[in-house]
Parts: C-alpha cells; structure tokens; sequence
C-alpha cells in the first residue's frame, strides 16, 4: 500500500481503538466513513482485509482473556470490518445493477438491429423490384417508341410504293412517289443511328476536328436553319483547341440542340451558341483535364425540375404529340460520352435552358488520318451476307456501278470459293453471320491466307465492332447508300 495514503492505516487503527461497540451507532458509521474513504481512494477489498488484519496486531489482545470474555474485541472488530466494507458491497450491487441494466440494453439493441437487418434486406429486395420494373417501364417506352416512328415510315415507304405500281402513274407522280419513299427510308436510318449513339454502339469515325475553321461554317448553317423569329449569336473565339471526334456526329449533335431551343422559344428569342477552352474537374460529370466546351443557350420556357433528370432518356419529349422524335438529347447525350466527354443541362422556368457540352482536348502530337482519295475503279468483289434481300441489293449495287461480283451467304462458302482459286480482289462481308463463324472470323482467315487482300466488313450492330477496329480492319454502317459503298470499295482497290 505504498502508493495510496498513509494516514488511512493509522486513522484506521485509531478508529478501532476508538469507544463504541458492536451495536453503537456512531461509532460503526465512522467504521463507514473509512470504508467511502478508502473505496475513493481506490483500495481495494484486500487492501482493506490486509489494514484491518495489520490493526488487530497492533491492539496487542491476551486471546485467553478473549476467551475467557467470549471474544468480545473480535466481535467488535468484525462489526467494525463490516461496517467498513458496506461501502465496496454497496458499489459492488450498483455494478451489478448496471450490468444488467446494460445486458437488457444490450438485448434490446441486438433485437433491434435485427429488426433494421431485416428491413434493410426488405427494403433492399422492394428497391430491386423498383428498379427492374423501371428497367422494364424504359424497354417498353422505348420499344414503343422505335415501333411508333418506324410503323410511321414504313407506312410511308410501302404506301408509296404501293402507288408507283400504278400503270397509270405519270413519270414525274412516279418520281415523286419514290423520293417521298427514300426519304422515309433515310428517316429511319436516322432514327437507327441516334439510337446507337445514346446506347454507345453507334460506329463512329473519329478524326481531328479544328473548331476554328469548321465552326464559323457550321454557324451559317445553323442560323439559316433556324428561322427570322430567332436571333442567334454566336462567340467562337480564335485558339480553340482541336478535338478528335466524328464530324457528323457532332454537328448533329449541335443542330438537335439549337432545334430544340428553337422549338422551345415559341414566340421567338434568342439563342446564343459559344465556345471555350476549359479545364475542368468535375466528378459528378466524371471529367478531368482540358476540353472544349460548347454551350447552347436559350430563352426559352426551361424544364421543369422534376422532368430535367429525363431529359437525356430516348423517346422522352416535352413537345408536343407529333412534334419531334425525343432522340435529340439522348444522340447528345450518346455522343458526348463515345467522344470521351460527357454533357450537362441546366434550366429555370420562364428564364430559358442552357446545355454544355465538352469534348476532350486533342493534344498537338495527335493527328486524325485523312481518307484515302476515292476515285472509281472496278475489280471483282466477293459479298459474303447471310440475309438474302440484303445480299441482292448489295450485288445489284455494286454490278451496275461496273464491278464483278461473287455472292456466297455463309463464311465457309467464302473460304472454299477463295481456295479454289477465282479471283477476288476485295472481300465485302457482314459481320453477324451463322453457322459458328463470324464475319470477323472469315476476315481474320482470309487475312491470313491472302495478307494482300483488302477485307471490308458491314454491320448494323455488332458486339464484334470494336475488336474489328482493334485489328485494323475496315469497317462501313448500315443501312449504306450505292455512292457510300461503291466509293469505300474503290478507294481499298486503289490502295491495296
């Protein structure tokens, strides 16, 4: 007992010296006070034991007078004893009052936390239920869409040509007929490709884009586009950097943009479209680094808050029925993020709606190829497509435009024809193809056994697309114009 006080021994064994007895009140209440003393003090129940055994020996008591007496020193000094170790059972009780106060927390905390477990996996398994039912609520919207647009077009196309059957037809009714049916058919071609766009498939042709040259012409076009009741400005400042991506695409990107702020302005307004350089760090956008920004803005009647988280969505539209495709934003939206960049919108009511767009800078090293010249050549081309309607019109396409054509509908057919020996002088094949090959098998093959030999490939929509790219070879969409073809054909001839 070092370390704790010295004056508790002594007072101790004055305390027990003191008058009193084992039923004198004051004197084992002052037995009590030693024992809160010491339990403040922080002695233990055996230090206790070891100072009181440590006073008794010190009372120097004749045991055969004890005896003789009945022991009454030592009934007194275990009254004393007791008295003094009432303080550490009292504390002790509180303990374990508090132990088990704590253990019927405990208890309950744990029947709690198993009620939350339970309702976090309730809730967990309702929240998946919500989002595959909201997954299919998109599927349906969007198959109604694309059913909706397209039962419109052929309707148009087989309506048209329905009528140019007519024997009765004058030529000029007749070339109408058939131009009023291309143009539906080239609808549809479009409404396929800002379907790929926001869904990532869409091929795209990325090349080195200069904002300083090629956006001042697209301005032209855009403001003759747009109608007297809007007045645009435009701010394209000279040093804008390059970026590398699908010209087509984005300009089709910016004209869905200015048409809807057009048709967002219904009285008329102003539409401003600028350009900057920026560097930005944005993670809820995902960016970081240098790009080049393009805004839209107008003043228009802006979105609602509670529709502008949908804005993006195919077929979703504010306008009204029969007014637009509700694709605009979404080829936006797909198109910014297949460049590498990504877009924003931000809107207030009666106060207009302003859509950003960035593209990721192209460092100066970066260089886009240029085509090929096209100029006509003709040669023997071997058209590999497994649809037959598909195979006739690319067959036709090619024959009238001066080229000699070898028509197979399987891979294998392909194969066997080039080992036979006829002559081939470039390989025109679809990529989804039965029977176990794909085209981009047969145009790893034929690559291998004739390495002269240039390979383009078709597709409408491919999982295959980016490991044909990743080989090198050449690639052309569908649908495709006779002109589009015959000309991708003739520039691999003059470079092959």
């Amino acid at each position: 007992m070092n370390n704790l006080m010295n004056s508790l021994p002594a007072d101790y064994e004055a305390m027990l010296r003191g008058e009193g007895g084992e039923n004198d009140e004051r004197w084992l209440h002052s037995a009590y006070l030693i024992g809160r003393r010491a339990l403040d003090e922080n002695y233990s129940v055996l230090d206790i034991v070891r100072l009181h055994r440590d006073a008794l020996i010190g009372l120097d008591a004749d045991p055969k007078a004890e005896a003789a007496t009945g022991y009454p020193s030592l009934r007194r000094a275990s009254a004393f004893l007791a008295e003094c170790l009432a303080p550490f059972e009292m504390a002790l009780r509180g303990v374990r009052d508090s132990n088990a106060e704590l253990a019927i927390v405990n208890a309950e905390l744990q029947e709690a936390n198993t009620r939350l477990k339970a309702e976090t996996a309730g809730r967990e398994r309702v929240e998946e239920t919500l989002r595959q039912a909201q997954k299919l609520q998109a599927v349906g919207r969007l198959a109604g869409g694309v059913a909706h647009h397209f039962n419109n077009l052929l309707t148009v196309i087989l309506g048209n040509l329905d009528i140019v059957q007519r024997r009765d037809l004058g030529p000029e009714l007749r070339d109408k007929r058939l131009a009023a049916a291309t143009e539906a058919a080239e609808r549809g071609a479009r409404v396929t490709r800002q379907l790929l766009t926001f869904s990532g498939r869409q091929h795209l042709k990325p090349d080195r884009f200069e904002p300083d040259t090629r956006l001042p012409d697209l301005s032209a076009l855009i403001a003759g586009s747009l109608g007297a009741e809007v007045s645009v400005e435009f701010e394209f400042p000279q040093g804008l950097w390059p970026v590398k991506v699908d010209a087509a695409e984005l300009e089709l990107a910016l004209f869905n943009l200015c048409f809807n702020a057009r048709d967002a302005m219904t009285g008329g307004g102003r539409l401003r479209v600028a350009a900057v350089n920026r560097e930005i760090r944005d993670e809820r956008l995902g960016i970081d680094g240098s790009y080049l920004a393009i805004e839209v803005s107008d003043t228009g009647e802006g979105i609602a808050p509670e529709l502008l988280s949908k804005v993006f969505d195919p077929f979703f539209t504010t306008k009204p029925v029969g007014v637009g495709t509700g694709l605009g934003l979404s080829q936006v939206h797909g198109f910014a993020h297949q460049a590498g960049g990504a877009v924003d919108i931000e809107s207030q009511m009666g106060r207009g709606t302003t859509v950003r767009l960035y593209l990721p800078a192209l460092g100066d090293a970066e260089a886009g190829a240029e085509e090929p010249g096209r100029r006509e050549s003709l040669g023997t081309v071997l058209i590999v497509e497994d649809d037959v309607d598909v195979a006739e019109v690319a067959a036709t396409i090619l024959a009238n435009s001066g080229y000699e054509v070898r028509l197979v509908h399987r891979a294998q057919g392909a194969l066997d024809l080039l080992r036979r020996g006829e002559k081939v002088d470039i390989l025109f094949s679809d990529i989804v193809m039965p029977d176990g090959m794909n085209g981009l098998d047969l145009a790893a093959q034929v690559t291998l056994e004739h390495p002269d030999m240039p390979v383009l490939l078709a597709t409408g929509y491919s999982d295959a697309l980016s490991d044909a790219e990743g080989q090198g070879f050449q690639i052309i969409g569908k649908p495709y114009r006779s002109n589009e073809l015959c000309n991708r054909i003739s520039a691999m001839l003059l470079a092959a």
